[in-house]
């Protein structure tokens, strides 16, 4: 079957995965060779090396886990094997995995309608990160996908919704609570454009922490108190078979609790000497609610922040969407519907919340259009005609243009050629007449489009005697609609790594994209050719947290000595560019203005592979000094902010939880990945902490350079020197009120850079760095040194000020944390922000 557009949207979820195909305005859902609207995502490797998708997969997690498994999205991007399956001895990774089930989705599609279909929208968190959507787009290549366009969750969901009473002018909130991860999204509806302009989500916060608490909390004591399994836990390896058992168990019963009070669960368990154990237990309502409540109180307070970060507040939403499996628990709704508990939203749930992803998904591929793979002139078979068009798949328009060319190898003068484009279902049937072929084969003509569905026009193209003549495409389809979705946007922030461990934002989130930003830094150690001395690192980070060892390195650029053609001075620019696509697929480069080469840096978005548990470990114990060291300097200072930041940390349980973790990580390596964010996470608490510590010296520094400036520009500025400073000024001095040490410095190196500027303008701005560098070099053993301190002393009593600057040039490599013994191996970044001086 031909198609122009995609059509076929997925949802590719940590415990179920769905697929859905356009249809008129909406969405249909295909249903699996169960009849099932989803498919558990889920693997099994027979010992023939056979591989089972879905239910019976499901199953085998629970009755043989060596054999079997699921949740592998959460690893997705992560290098190395995620699951080994025993009896085979197959190793797979999470995109391996992943692509075996969008295959038997892929499968389901041929079995239903016998299309195999080559072109899907999937759908990934918006918290997912850069690295895990490039992991998403090689698991669709890998199961045939060969164009294979990437939609955010949230995004998925407000498209299923657009089609059904979307008001002209509104806020809506998407509350997507899913097995595995959890995303809310602040929708802006206007002008019939939706966009999504904030979001906040946890890639680790899904309904399978609730089993795993059911199982942990309630069922494993059951197990250990009255049936003797005293062995079981989740950090024995050996329990592993019980345990799954336990945790599908807990699922379905959660389940069945949306429903009932009380259920009762009854299993075949392993006892600790290999004898069967027939458990018992009861799970009530109450039990799955007191579980839920604190996983649900994260999310709350997860909306909260992308309420509050877009500006909006509860009263400025119209309704809540909710989206994912967990959004059906009884609980849930309670609590997100309550004014003081939750947000007092109005809650919409008239669409599955299971399958709702994936409808959308469908609805935004039918507005997508199948590239092809040249847009020129190609060979056709004799008698048939290649038609390239030129129109939007989707828009508000009902009568939108189109434009198109035919391709003939046998026609070399299209002269008295006709197109007829015909919409039959249109009442009555609306045909455009005759279209007259320019001598090149181009023709333009405006359509007539059915409101609010999928318009299908035939294409009839004739030849100078009237004859039909079969044409590639043979139709074309355009879908109306009174709300679309606007551009995609980015969702983690993109920065370069510089040398002091900060950030220099590149592209922020929420940047729309398709997006390029170039930007300059500057390299902070000369890189010598002839001695193999020294190296450029630039580095790229993704993520919104304010220190580069905190976030994720994306990508690298390395240039080392035997690379360069020329020595390169400290002090050099580096032009770095970045460039992100609609389906989150970055691409970087750098040019060296020095060398007038470009360089490509290689955005390698595979994660490394997750940290050993001996480095967890000495990094929570690292974490644990911290917090007790910030608690006893906070005790000794006026440090309202840093002493509340601390009573949080203690109130969130922090230790505790990654106590946890690292149990759970013996045998469970999403425990792994869970807990380095955890850790990630509470260093950042303490970083914050430790600046509000620090803030008085902040101030202090902030004022003293503030006075530094003020007689420069007093001196030597002009009128625009002075008005710039007297802003600068005003801004340091709101961030000083508003208390933020972050804030203080920038506009406190705000203030320094118009101090700069003037003696960079007047002329004496090398004599200030001179003297800095005679500071700091005074006593330095070298002769060369001592002969260049002197040589600029000469230079500034000759008044000869333009010889200083090639002498602070050669001074710049002698200083201790530019020479040639520093550790590059382990430094982050040899770049800096500012300028060259």
């Amino acid at each position: 079957m031909h198609r122009e557009t995609v059509d076929f949207g997925i949802d590719l979820g940590t415990t179920n995965s769905a697929i859905a195909k356009a249809e008129a305005a909406d969405a249909e859902v295909i249903r699996n060779n169960l009849q099932r609207e989803f498919t558990p995502s889920a693997v099994h490797v027979r010992r023939g090396g056979n591989i089972v998708v879905g239910e019976r997969a499901r199953d085998r997690v629970e009755s043989d886990p060596k054999n079997a498994c699921s949740e592998f999205k959460i690893q997705m991007g992560t290098r190395g094997n995620h699951k080994t399956f025993e009896d085979s001895g197959v190793a797979m990774t999470p995109e391996e995995l992943s692509a075996e089930v969008l295959k038997s989705l892929r499968g389901d599609v041929e079995r239903s309608t016998g299309e195999r279909i080559e072109a899907a929208v999937i759908t990934v968190p918006a918290a997912f990160s850069l690295d895990q959507c490039d992991a998403t787009r090689r698991a669709a290549g890998l199961a045939g996908l060969e164009f294979a366009p990437l939609l955010q969750e949230p995004t998925a969901a407000a498209w299923a919704y657009s089609v059904r009473d979307a008001p002209s002018k509104a806020f809506w909130l998407v509350y997507d609570f899913g097995g595995g991860t959890f995303d809310a999204a602040v929708v802006k509806i206007e002008d019939g454009e939706f966009t999504v302009v904030n979001h906040a989500g946890d890639n680790f916060l899904g309904g399978k922490l609730v089993d795993w608490a059911l199982v942990e909390e309630h069922l494993i004591p059951v197990a250990r108190r009255d049936f003797g399994l005293a062995s079981m836990s989740r950090d024995n390896g050996r329990a592993a078979g019980n345990l799954a058992k336990l945790k599908a168990a807990a699922e379905n019963a959660k389940i069945e609790l949306s429903q009932a009070e009380a259920v009762d669960i009854e299993l075949d368990l392993t006892g600790d000497s290999g004898e069967q154990v027939a458990f018992q237990c009861e799970l009530t309502r109450a039990d799955v609610e007191r579980v839920t409540r604190p996983l649900v109180e994260r999310s709350i307070g997860m909306c909260r922040t992308a309420l509050a970060e877009s500006r909006t507040k509860p009263s400025d939403i119209e309704r809540v969407l909710l989206v994912g499996g967990m959004s059906q628990a009884p609980v849930l709704r309670a609590m997100l519907a309550d004014p003081n508990e939750g947000l007092g939203i109005r809650i919409d749930h008239s669409l599955n919340p299971v399958t709702v992803v994936a409808q959308g998904a469908a609805i935004f591929a039918g507005t997508q259009r199948i590239p092809k793979s040249t847009k020129t002139k190609q060979a056709t078979t004799p008698g048939l005609a290649a038609l390239v068009l030129e129109f939007a798949a989707a828009g508000q328009d009902v009568d939108p243009l189109v434009g198109g060319r035919a391709h003939d190898d046998t026609v070399q003068d299209w002269t008295g050629y006709t197109v007829e484009l015909d919409n039959l279902a249109f009442q009555p049937p609306w045909s455009s007449g005759k279209v007259a072929l320019r001598p090149n084969g181009a023709f333009s003509t405006r359509l007539r489009a059915q409101e609010n569905t999928r318009n299908t026009f035939t294409i009839t193209l004739r030849d100078r005697q009237g004859t039909t003549v079969a044409t590639d495409p043979p139709s074309l389809t355009y879908r109306h609609a009174d709300l679309i979705g606007a551009a995609p946007t980015l969702s983690h922030s993109i920065s370069i790594g510089l040398s002091d461990n900060s950030l220099l934002p590149l592209l922020g989130k929420g940047t729309e994209l398709t997006a390029r930003k170039r930007q300059s830094v500057f390299t902070t150690v000369a890189v010598n050719k002839n001695a193999g001395t020294g190296l450029i690192r630039v580095p790229l980070v993704s993520g919104e947290r304010p220190r580069v060892d905190r976030n994720t390195v994306i990508g690298q650029l390395e240039l080392r000595p035997g690379e360069v053609r020329r020595d390169v001075p400290a002090g050099s620019e580096v032009e770095v560019e970045v460039s992100v696509d609609t389906s989150f697929r970055a691409t970087a480069e750098a040019y060296v203005p020095i060398l007038d080469e470009e360089f490509e840096i290689d955005v390698d978005l595979a994660r490394s592979t997750a940290p050993s548990l001996a480095d967890l470990r000495a990094d929570r114990f690292k974490l644990e000094q911290r917090y007790d060291d910030l608690r006893d300097r906070a005790s000794d200072v006026e440090a309202p902010e840093a002493r509340g930041l601390l009573d949080r940390f203690d109130s969130q349980d922090t230790l505790s939880d990654v106590d946890q973790l690292l149990r759970q990580a013996e045998v469970d390596p999403d425990a792994t990945a869970t807990c380095q964010v955890r850790l990630r996470d509470a260093h950042t608490v303490l970083d914050e902490v430790e600046e509000r510590l620090e803030l008085p010296q902040i101030v202090e520094e902030a004022r003293a350079t503030q006075s530094a400036a003020k007689e420069v520009v007093q001196q030597a500025g002009q009128a625009e020197h002075r008005t710039a400073l007297r802003r600068a000024e005003s801004e340091m001095e709101a961030a000083i009120k508003e208390r933020d040490p972050v804030l203080i410095r920038r506009q406190a190196d705000e203030v320094r850079s118009i101090a700069v500027r003037v003696l960079d303008e007047t002329g004496r701005l090398p004599v200030v760095i001179f003297g800095a560098l005679e500071q700091e070099l005074a006593d330095h053993p070298s002769a060369q040194v001592q002969r260049l301190l002197a040589e600029g002393r000469g230079a500034i009593n000759d008044g000869a000020v333009h010889r200083l600057a090639a002498v602070n040039a050669k001074l710049r490599p002698f200083l201790p944390d530019l020479g040639a013994g520093l550790d590059l191996e382990n430094q982050t970044s040899t770049v800096r922000g500012g300028d060259r001086r």
